[in-house]
This record gives structure tokens, sequence and C-alpha cells, in this order.
């Protein structure tokens, strides 16, 4: 027997979503890859945090053409989840529309001569600021999915799966972002129960929810797998810190972007051989005087903490979460014997300098 639901999904920051020209758009892909990328830490657990099983079954259930025959019957089979937007269509968001007013600066350098808009920090790439030289008079974006968008999304899937996908969708709520720089609290999602047999799904984790305490485990032991398979914990407590309420989201992430440069700068306090560093724990490309050539011009190394605006009633609040996950061996491969041993003897003490930072950060204080 299949579930129905259907929630109306909006965007509380701008959503830098691309089709395939990276223009704004409406697409359901999107949406099915995030309920598969949350469904993963909603499920883990009951596979006992083993990735060759949970891969296995999370083919069963959305598709796939790679599981081998068995008795000479092919796996292959078409997702049993199906997905639906109320329409495709182009986010409306241009250069010309893109919300001015009060944005705070960013302090980017001890000296406190590098400044830069908080928006043009945490979106650069699809946001880019204002240059003489390539003849950009204003700050130009691409085009985006603006704030307070939304569309009808219709859910259909096997009812034995109910209580996964509402874990699923819980964790969307709390931690989901789509599109380029979702990690830094664009395109931040809201779900709203748009009929009567969708549940509700709170905004903020509450600390005795079932679904948060199941998710969770100890950060240094997240750190044996490298790939987001939990939140972590410090002292049985979450590794999940909030701002204070803001009346619009440009607050929250002139905020959130403040917080983002403290951060960095603890982690580049820490270095070791040869160029490597904290920094490189946070994601990678880390900026231009950080570059590891080693790594290539392709490599991709997503940050473990998620940034995103939550929309409370009126008003608006920044959360920051840590999944945490080993620096992956396919990368440390290919960096030298001298920084593959920093990254093995200081990945602990780099995420405690990190957490650190955070705890002490005036702007935040711990959920729970």
């Amino acid at each position: 027997m299949m579930v129905k639901q259907q929630y109306t999904v909006s965007f509380v920051t701008p959503a830098f979503l691309g089709d395939a020209e990276q223009n704004g758009a409406w697409r359901t892909p999107p949406f099915k890859a995030l309920l598969r990328q949350w469904w993963r830490v909603a499920a883990v657990e009951e596979y006992n945090y083993d990735h060759a099983r949970l891969r296995e079954t999370e083919g069963r259930l959305f598709g796939n053409a790679w599981i081998e025959p068995i008795n000479g019957k092919s796996q292959f089979c078409k997702s049993r989840v199906l997905l639906r937007l109320g329409s495709w269509s182009k986010g409306g968001l241009a250069s010309d529309k893109w919300p001015g007013g009060s944005v705070e600066d960013v302090v980017t350098t001890r000296d406190g001569k590098g400044r830069v808009r908080a928006d043009v920090y945490m979106g650069y790439g699809p946001v880019m600021p204002p240059s003489k030289k390539e003849n950009r008079p204003r700050i130009t974006i691409r085009n985006a999915i603006s704030a307070d968008d939304s569309r009808k999304l219709c859910l259909s899937f096997d009812q034995n799966s109910n209580d996964t996908f509402f874990s699923t969708l819980q964790l969307i709520q709390w931690f989901g972002c789509l599109g380029s720089r979702s990690r830094n609290g664009w395109g931040s999602l809201l779900l709203e129960s748009a009929q009567e047999n969708t549940p509700d799904l709170s905004v903020l984790p509450q600390a005795d929810n079932a679904i948060l305490n199941r998710i969770c485990l100890p950060w240094k032991r997240c750190l044996e797998k490298d790939w987001p398979h939990a939140l972590g914990t410090d002292s049985d407590k979450p590794l999940i810190w909030i701002t204070e309420r803001k009346a619009d989201w440009r607050k929250v992430i002139g905020c959130l972007a403040n917080i983002k440069v403290e951060v960095r700068f603890a982690a580049k306090a820490l270095q070791g051989p040869a160029g490597i560093g904290g920094i490189h724990l946070l994601g990678y490309p880390a900026g231009g005087k950080w570059e590891l050539k080693k790594l290539g011009a392709e490599a991709r190394l997503a940050n473990q903490l998620r940034f995103k605006v939550l929309k409370i009633g009126e008003g608006f609040m920044g959360i920051i979460s840590h999944f945490p996950c080993k620096f992956p061996d396919e990368l440390k491969l290919k960096l030298d014997d001298k920084q593959r041993d920093w990254i093995d003897r200081n990945e602990h003490l780099v995420w405690e300098k990190i957490h650190s930072s955070l705890r002490n950060n005036k702007r935040l204080k711990p959920l729970f």
C-alpha cells in the first residue's frame, strides 16, 4: 500500500538551484537527491552503520541499475519513491532584484583590512561582488529562486517505509538546504503540511526527540567513517548551536558569515608540513592561499559543518550542526607522507579547536 503526503515547500533564503544552464529553477531531481541524502542518516542505525547494506537497500528503494543479478534474475528496478512538484519553473530572482539594504560586512583578515559583504562571503560564486575590472557595477548573482517562493511537493512511498520517511523529512526540516552554497545556509528549506494525512514537522529540534537521539553518535566515533552518517555529540550533547532570533534572513546570514570567519581562523591556526592545515578539514577548495596542488583541480570536499536559516514564526534564526566524518582516504592518498601523517595525528585536535570556537562565540549558544 502506498502512502501519499503533500507538503508546501518554501525557501527561507534564496536558492541557487540550477538547471542544465545553471539558471535558478524548480526541479524534482534535486529534491529527490536531498531525500536520499537524509534517508541514509535516518536509516543507517538500522543497518548497524554498514555502508554496503545501506547502499543496497537505498538502490532497491530509490531505483538502481547496478545491483548484481540473483540466480540470473535482474535486480534493476525503478524508484519506489515518487515525487512531484506543483510546477517546474524558473526562479524569479535576478541581479536587479537582489535584496539590498543593510547587510553586515565580514572582516576576513586579522588586521581588519580585508572586508566583504556577508552575502558575497557566504555565496561567492553564485554571488559576485562589484568589480570595475570585470565591469560589474553592483553585486551580480546567478539567477535564483527567491526567499518565500513555494511549491506543493507530493510524495508517494510504501507504507512499510512510513516511519523512516517521516524521520527523513524531519531531518530535512531541521538541517536541509538545496543548491549551490547550501552548506552556508543558502536554499534553506521549510516544509509545511498541506493536507490532513500529512504529519506536521517541528522547526527546531527538541532534546527529547526520538529522531534526533537516534541519529546521534559521539563525534570522535563519527571520524571512523569518511561519509556523514550521524550528528556528532560531545558529552552526550548534540553538536548544535543557534543564533539569536532576527527580523530578517539577511541579518542571520550576516551573523553566520561572521561566525564562519572565526571558525576558519581557528582552523587556520593549526598548520602542518608542506602547506597542510586544519583549514583543509573544513572543506576543499579552501581558498587560493591554501591550494594543495597534489589534490588536483577537481578535488572537492564538502564542509562537515552545516549552516541553515530557520523561520521561527515571524522571525529567523541560524542553526549550525556538525555531522563529522574523517578526511577521505581517496583524497588522503594523493597527499605526501608528511601531510597524511599530520592529518592522522591532528584531526581530533582540529575539531576540538573548532568546537571550542563555536562554544565561545558570543553570537551563538548551544541548543541544549
